[in-house]
């Protein structure tokens, strides 16, 4: 188990992603497997892990070897209710209500803050400390050809694939972030009277070296606002033109979760993500996910932002 050959990649898609065999998640994972992974996740953006069958304390645990973990705490300020309270590293991503039951349309708020998720985005870039590890497990799923798949985006070779001219024009734009900017995109009709520019927004660079390789990153996520400088009008047709490259299918691989305890992990600052809508098991069955993040700790882990800076976008709004 402590041998770096223990562990075997296979390639998912012939640009990131990779499916891992050779952990046994039954024990404590060594600190030089953990090593192996953080360098195999850099490579490929994108880890599945199947049946890794870890409960709420182990993959709170194996999280945390990766790094500082980031909780629920500011969401539950927000007024939106959790199933594990007590355990703040785990955030819900589930169709489940607090009682464990499947959310339907009868919670519009809910859902409408939940469509958020199926837009293109990386974690937590509306936090002036955004998140380097995503590691979303698979407690209960739904039953197979019903949906429920996530999708990824390589935008590490999406930028590479930018025209040159492109390049230089972005290269040292800023993006505005707001968690209800991306709200308000997937559900108009739900925040209609929120306003993102009421609250604090986050600024991160659109465009960023990849600390462990060096690559550069398009990090473009449906979180922005605005740019430096400019208005969200203004801002509106560079983003769309960037999202129609980045968002061809040559750059994007879809996940599906084959058991109960599959795990996923990537990296936020080299891929894009966003769930699937429009299931034919929504409203109907459980998908029951569960969601640990691990914060950027790194050279551009703040961003534009001061180190420290807390998020205030956490307060509670008034939905329609």
């Amino acid at each position: 188990m402590g041998s770096l050959s223990a562990l075997r990649f296979k390639p998912l898609h012939p640009l990131f992603t990779a499916e891992v065999e050779g952990i046994d998640w039954a024990r404590p994972i060594p600190q030089s497997v953990v090593e192996e992974l953080k360098a195999a996740c850099a490579e490929y953006g994108v880890l599945v892990f199947r049946n890794a069958n870890l409960d709420n304390k182990r993959h709170i645990a194996f999280s945390a070897q990766l790094g500082e973990l980031e909780d629920i705490k500011a969401h539950m300020k927000a007024g939106r209710p959790m199933r594990f309270p007590d355990e703040p590293e785990i955030f819900d991503v589930s169709n489940l209500d607090e009682k464990g039951n499947v959310v339907t349309d009868s919670d519009p708020q809910r859902k409408g803050a939940s469509k958020g998720n199926a837009l293109w985005h990386a974690d937590m870039t509306y936090n002036p400390q955004r998140a380097l590890y995503s590691l979303l497990r698979a407690v209960e799923l739904p039953p197979k050809g019903t949906g429920g798949e996530t999708q990824f985006i390589d935008s590490r070779t999406a930028y590479e694939d930018l025209p040159q001219d492109l390049k230089e024009e972005i290269e040292n734009l800023v993006t505005n972030n707001s968690l209800f900017h991306n709200r308000k995109l997937a559900a108009p009709d739900i925040f209609k009277s929120v306003e993102p520019l009421d609250y604090p927004m986050s600024r991160h660079r659109l465009v960023l070296p990849h600390e462990p390789t060096g690559r550069k990153n398009l990090y473009l996520t449906t979180y922005a606002h605005h740019f430096d400088g400019n208005t969200l009008e203004g801002s509106k047709p560079l983003l769309d033109k960037l999202f129609a490259h980045v968002t061809q299918p040559k750059y994007i691989c879809a996940i599906h979760y084959e058991n109960n305890g599959d795990l996923v992990m990537w990296d936020n600052t080299a891929v894009l993500h966003r769930a699937t809508a429009g299931g034919s098991y929504d409203g109907k069955y459980k998908r029951d996910m569960r969601r640990t993040t691990v914060k950027d700790g790194g050279k551009y882990g703040w961003g534009e932002n001061g180190v420290g800076t807390p998020w205030q976008a956490g307060l509670p709004i008034k939905y329609d």
